[in-house]
């Protein structure tokens, strides 16, 4: 494959990847019975959630995408943001905290699964390594962003308003993945 074929796929692969890791916003038509402000994105994809095998099999897409997309020696952050986003997927959450008492009650004395309390793991993980792939991208306005709301996720953590500020910050990267494949068509 010539250069200039490889940039034209790596620029499909990205776009693909920012529309399939953005399919979370499906819930604003479906019935998840989540909170867009309060319940974090990985809870539509919990054990007990109706919609987790369509949202599942977006992120694994998404993820597929990146590795496609991540070709050149260079692109090691995404290699580790696809591997990570894969991680997220596989390790789900058992339940929906935001919305079951039990859940909460579970999580706060440790009785769930490895899965679940790994997910934190893969869940920074996958942060990170978009913060870094943001930096390698040189956009100020996604490292920016990206900065505020890693801060206020944590600040907030599992209060009111951290379901919003988890999907600012996705789709920010949604954004900067968009903005990559841009750069792959400027050179």
């Amino acid at each position: 494959m010539d250069h200039e074929n490889q940039h034209a796929a790596g620029r499909t692969w990205l776009i693909a990847a920012a529309l399939l890791y953005s399919c979370w916003l499906l819930e604003l038509v479906l019935p998840t019975g989540l909170s867009v402000v309060d319940s974090y994105v990985s809870e539509l994809l919990a054990d007990d959630q109706p919609f987790r095998w369509l949202l599942r099999t977006t992120d694994v897409l998404a993820a597929a995408c990146l590795l496609l997309a991540a070709r050149t020696p260079r692109a090691w952050p995404l290699l580790v943001f696809a591997a990570a986003t894969l991680a997220d997927t596989v390790l789900s959450l058992d339940c929906a905290a935001s919305v079951d008492a039990l859940c909460r009650y579970r999580e706060n004395i440790g009785a769930v699964s490895l899965g679940h309390r790994l997910h934190q793991v893969t869940s920074a993980l996958t942060f990170v390594s978009a913060l870094i792939f943001a930096v390698r991208l040189r956009s100020r306005v996604v490292i920016g962003l990206l900065l505020t709301t890693g801060v206020l996720s944590v600040v907030l953590a599992n209060q009111p308003g951290a379901g919003l500020v988890q999907r600012v910050q996705l789709l920010t990267i949604a954004a900067g993945l968009l903005l990559a494949a841009r750069a792959v068509r400027a050179g």
